[in-house]
């Protein structure tokens, strides 16, 4: 449960400050098309990725919770086992390998 809260923690820092140095350059790159910028375009790929993994970390808290019965009445074993569901396809989804980039000359 520790390590999911830490990583959940971790996980909101690290949004944050993609999210400052997005801000950032997108105020650089004002007068053309952000979404055309290869350094832009990495840091939002980034930032889902770290929103993905911020959800996951969160919904793993929620199963420890309910695994270790601290709140027995609102986190019922059915949710426990939603949850942790949900987790596992999130942890498969990660597992795979990215599209591979199409050069064009």
């Amino acid at each position: 449960m520790g390590s999911s809260v830490f990583a959940t923690l971790v996980e909101l820092g690290e949004i944050g400050r993609l999210s400052k140095s997005m801000k950032k350059l997108s105020k650089e790159l004002k007068g053309t098309d952000k979404y055309k910028n290869e350094q832009y375009c990495a840091k939002l790929k980034a930032s889902n990725e770290r929103s993905l993994a911020l959800i996951k970390a969160a919904m793993d808290v929620v199963v420890a919770i309910g695994l270790l019965q601290l709140s027995p009445k609102k986190i019922t074993p059915r949710v426990t086992g939603a949850f942790g569901f949900i987790t596992s396809l999130i942890s498969c989804y990660q597992l795979l390998p990215s599209a591979p980039k199409s050069k064009t000359p």
